[in-house]
């Protein structure tokens, strides 16, 4: 903010005005806005017109928090000079400290012309200018702190809403964390050299293009997700502290300029340590760390830090803690996008993101601020939050309570649990359990809060707790079912559902999780026999003809599977196609020039799999537009039976009429034997098949494709999905080279493969599934578990072998080890539940036997 020197003044007492301005800069090089503020106006007495005094005497006070007189200042100058770029920035800053985040925003654009270096990159491709972007690729990059790119990282679903493949430039301790955001292409180390794309934005520039205002600040908490394997490790780690467990930060970064101010000597939080009931943990990374050494050794404080490589590491371990307590660092931001609760330590004049004169923040509705009361104050600071930690503890901890107290507590925790809060519930239901812990309600709902928050753990327990005391409960019953069933315990999970039936033999819920559980199993008899209960119950439910599709669609019986699959519109939890329709669907009729739109509805190897009906659509003489996920555009563009592929939207186009893409096998009445099997019904870009051709080494080695993960969005991600590890068995394999096609979930391990095996990653050239199309068919053969891209090697006609879960998706039938729908495709199953091994073992077999076949 600071303009260390004045514009030249004109006329007499020039020197005594310098004089006069260099002991001000002095002042505020030291920290002494008071004195620095007498100086800058004893200048600018002699010259009121020196812009430079005008701008330094605001900053002055800005610095003491007089920000409306420091805005006074910024306005004079830009009264003179109304571009003045240090002065936009300026009164910017103030605006939105003020609440004023559109008129702030939109003149923080100043900050590159007001700040040094601020971006010192040059690019290609033009700026955005917020437009629909209608597949473009946009390069967002993180331009300032570790702290700013979380906190604004929230707006990068819009973009996607906006239709734009976001190509977010990120630094590497964040790269991890911020690779979890929803729609995201891809996530990038920052570098010197800005990526290309089709267009580019800041990322702090992004308030201004969305229009931010305070009642439109994007809060969807949490918008950042941890590594649930990461979690459930620091959960291990830390089940033996029963206590309530608090993480703390006392500095952040020594290269921010304002560090001075925002920082505190971890001395300051000793009377913390001292609370009862509480655990303390340090978050506090780098040399800050070391003032853990100079605690007295009987102090409470674990350092667990060495653990802690990046965010991702940072926020699975802030998921294992009840509060988080921080001066203004990233960590706060990041316990705040993770809905995790968190009270802030805020200097006299903090950052203008926290505003003034509020305990709360719009950004993070799990914040809470404490501030200074003067410059310095650390002292008063923490005193307030250790007696608002101690009245918290007092509603932790086991006290004696009235049976008026303890029923109010408990109806606030079921309001907790109405209003998706499960922290407040668990509190208070934590609470009550020190009065009274064998009520059966408590444990229940302590499960459900549990459950809410997904520690699936601790909800098991909890309602095994409550069984204890109520094991006739069909209501516990299915709680406990439920959470086996996320856990994919499904044998478990129907041993539970088949004693809730026998308690509630009418309960329509219970019978439907248990037909979750046989279906999970490919149990397809007993799913049938136990639809016909249900439908008995509720006649024409529509999740369970969809439940009987599925056990149809398993046996192979197709006819009867695909006519009952089209129950799945009309299951509202399903969402599967919530668009309004102004044109009629189709029902199979000839078209006769007619302009049809197919809508892919579900994932992106559906759209690949059922791809297949299109030329048949075609033949009915339809003109087809077709409906599908931006990173399947390329492969479908040009098609000669496709008029036109566009992105999936919130409103379908006009054409005259349209049908659900998965809804053709019905209107096509197919059988396994009248399968559209035209094998390759998808190609490959001819250039782009070049293009690898040349990057590839031209040499005599068996060239496979390998993916390991599926998109980790997927709800039985966890079953289909393998480690690369698991891969080991076929490192030894001479005269294989693999070749990573894993993008997403999963990418980082292709940098620690098992040990000997080669393994070539070019995913980084990888955009699209074109790309992928055309990698693949420079290859000898793909190798992968149940995922889009073995659907895309299996409709271009390459051999592809899957490795399938023990109880796979309906598609791949029972026990058959090919495919109707690819002749290029073998199928290797799982023995048992979650063993790849056996899988892997001999599909290595198999290879070793193909190799060796080739070598003859």
């Amino acid at each position: 903010m600071k303009q260390m020197q004045p514009d030249k003044p004109h006329g007499s007492g020039a020197g005594n005005l310098e004089d006069w301005f260099n002991r001000g800069v002095s002042h505020l090089a030291d920290g002494q806005y008071a004195a620095a503020e007498k100086c800058f106006r004893s200048a600018a007495a002699m010259a009121p017109d020196v812009l430079g005094l005008q701008l330094n005497l605001g900053y002055a006070l800005d610095m003491q928090g007089r920000f409306e007189e420091a805005l006074c200042c910024y306005e004079y100058v830009l009264e003179v000079d109304p571009q003045h770029p240090k002065a936009l920035y300026n009164s910017a800053v103030q605006l939105l400290r003020s609440g004023n985040l559109a008129a702030g925003f939109e003149g923080y654009e100043s900050r590159f012309a007001a700040l040094k270096n601020a971006d010192s990159r040059i690019y290609t491709q033009p700026r955005w200018d917020g437009l629909p972007l209608n597949g473009r690729s946009l390069l967002v990059y993180c331009e300032q702190g570790l702290g700013d790119a979380i906190q604004f990282s929230r707006y990068i679903p819009g973009i996607v809403e906006l239709g734009g493949q976001v190509v977010l430039e990120a630094q590497q301790p964040l790269v991890p964390l911020l690779s979890t955001l929803p729609g995201i292409k891809r996530v990038v180390l920052k570098s010197g050299v800005p990526p290309i794309t089709d267009c580019h934005i800041p990322l702090l520039s992004l308030p201004h293009i969305f229009g931010t205002t305070l009642d439109t600040v994007p809060a969807p908490i949490p918008y950042l997700v941890p590594d649930p394997s990461k979690v459930k490790a620091w959960r291990q780690m830390l089940a033996g502290d029963i206590q309530y467990k608090i993480g703390l930060v006392w500095r952040g970064s020594a290269t921010n300029p304002m560090d001075r101010d925002r920082s505190c000597p971890l001395a300051m939080f000793a009377p913390l340590l001292a609370i009862s009931g509480v655990s303390c943990y340090s978050l506090q990374v780098g040399p800050a760390a070391d003032e853990i050494t100079y605690l007295p050794q009987a102090t409470g404080l674990t350092d667990l830090t060495e653990h802690l490589d990046d965010f991702s590491d940072t926020a699975a371990l802030l998921a294992n803690l009840d509060l988080i307590i921080s001066v203004d660092t990233s960590v706060a931001h990041l316990a705040g996008a993770l809905g995790i609760p968190v009270w802030v330590l805020l200097a006299y004049k903090p950052d203008w993101r926290w505003m003034s004169n509020r305990n709360d923040s719009p950004w993070y509705p799990s914040m809470r601020l404490f501030r200074q009361p003067q410059p310095g104050d650390w002292h008063s600071v923490v005193i307030e939050i250790v007696r608002s930690l101690e009245v918290l503890m007092q509603q932790v901890q086991a006290i004696e309570l009235t049976e008026e107290k303890q029923a109010d507590l408990f109806q606030s925790a079921l309001q907790s649990l109405e209003t998706s809060d499960p922290a407040a519930a668990i509190r208070n239901l934590r609470m009550l359990l020190g009065q009274d812990g064998d009520d059966p309600a408590i444990w229940f709902n302590l499960g459900r809060a549990y459950d809410m928050s997904i520690q699936l753990t601790e909800a098991e327990l909890c309602y095994r707790q409550a069984l204890v005391q109520k094991p006739d409960s069909a209501a516990i019953w299915c709680g406990l079912a439920y959470i086996l069933l996320r856990c994919c315990k499904f044998a478990q999970a129907e041993v539970c559902l088949h004693k809730a039936c026998l308690y509630a033999p009418e309960s329509t819920e219970a019978l439907l999780a248990l037909n979750a559980s046989l279906i999970a199993q490919n149990k397809t008899e007993e799913t049938l026999q136990n639809s016909q209960k249900i439908l008995l119950l509720k006649p024409g439910c529509s999740k369970t003809i969809f439940d009987i599709s599925y056990a149809q669609l398993c046996q192979g019986n197709y006819l009867d599977g695909f006519a009952n699959f089209e129950s799945r519109l009309l299951i509202e939890e399903h969402l599967i196609d919530p668009r309004i329709y102004t044109q009629p669907r189709w029902d199979g009729s000839p078209l006769m020039g007619k302009s049809i739109l197919v809508f892919g509805e579900q994932g992106m190897g559906d759209v690949l799999h059922f791809s297949r009906y299109l030329p048949l659509v075609a033949e009915r003489g339809g003109e087809i537009i077709f409906e599908v996920p931006l990173l399947l555009i390329s492969v479908f563009t040009g098609m000669p039976y496709v008029k036109q592929v566009l992105a999936r939207s919130k409103i379908p186009p006009q054409t005259d009429c349209y049908i659900q893409l998965m809804s053709l096998p019905y209107i096509f009445s197919t059988t396994i034997a009248t399968i559209p099997d035209s094998i390759p019904y998808l190609g490959a870009d001819p250039a782009k098949v070049a293009l690898w051709r040349h990057n590839i080494p031209n040499n005599a080695e068996f060239r496979v494709g390998l993916v390991w993960r599926g998109n980790s969005s997927y709800r039985n991600d966890t079953t289909r999905s393998c480690p690369l590890e698991e891969f080991t068995p076929l490192a030894d394999l001479r005269g294989v080279c693999f070749y990573s096609l894993q993008v997403g979930a999963g990418q980082n391990e292709v940098k620690s493969p098992p040990n000997g095996m080669q393994l070539v990653d070019l995913t980084k050239q990888i955009d699209d599934f074109s790309d992928t199309a055309a990698l693949i068919a420079n290859l000898d053969l793909v190798i992968g578990v149940d995922t889009a891209v073995i659907h895309l090697a299996g409709a271009l006609g390459k051999p592809v072998w899957v490795l399938l879960s023990h109880f796979p998706e309906w598609r791949w039938l029972v026990n058959e080890n090919t495919s109707p729908w690819y002749p290029s495709m073998r199928l290797f199953r799982q023995e048992q539940v979650g063993d790849w091994r056996s899988a892997i073992m001999l599909l290595k077999h198999k290879l070793e036997l193909l190799l060796a076949e080739r070598a003859r």
